[in-house]
């Protein structure tokens, strides 16, 4: 074996070590770069006192709920952070940062939202801004008390 096959047996594992970890370095700054995505009702409507609230961007779900005055998000994929904005009629939004529960799938918060969404045709307008390793998710939409709750078993 010549010097330039010996030299090439020891060099070429090296860098294909490097190659993969420059490559995971890349890839991880890369999912860290700000993104935005829009969410939207599932069903074309949210009723959140129903638990009839799903909003989606591609793969990712995120479902809210109320109850006893504890308002709940729920996602498909675990969020860094949430936040809910309840929105009067002059445009005026009051924020509501959700805390974590036992996982960050489920975050909370005490909220107005019950007595604001108590009777039927009752309506709110919601901003949720969720983020998950710098891509935010945002939804803008009103929600419309239409009949009675859904009961769990």
């Amino acid at each position: 074996m010549n010097k330039h096959t010996k030299v090439a047996i020891f060099v070429a594992p090296v860098l294909a070590i490097l190659g993969w970890a420059l490559s995971d370095i890349y890839l991880e700054s890369q999912s860290m770069k700000k993104r935005l995505y829009t969410l939207t009702p599932e069903a074309g409507f949210c009723d959140v006192m129903a638990k009839n609230c799903v909003l989606r961007s591609g793969e990712f779900q995120l479902s809210l709920y109320d109850e006893n005055g504890k308002t709940t998000l729920n996602s498909t994929f675990p969020l860094d952070t949430a936040t809910l904005f309840l929105v009067d009629k002059k445009n005026n939004a009051q924020a509501y940062r959700m805390g974590m529960t036992d996982s960050p799938y489920y975050w909370y918060q005490s909220t107005p939202l019950s007595g604001n969404l108590s009777r039927q045709g009752s309506k709110q307008k919601l901003r949720i801004i969720a983020t998950i390793k710098g891509g935010q998710y945002v939804a803008e939409f009103i929600s419309t008390t239409v009949g009675t709750r859904v009961e769990t078993q």
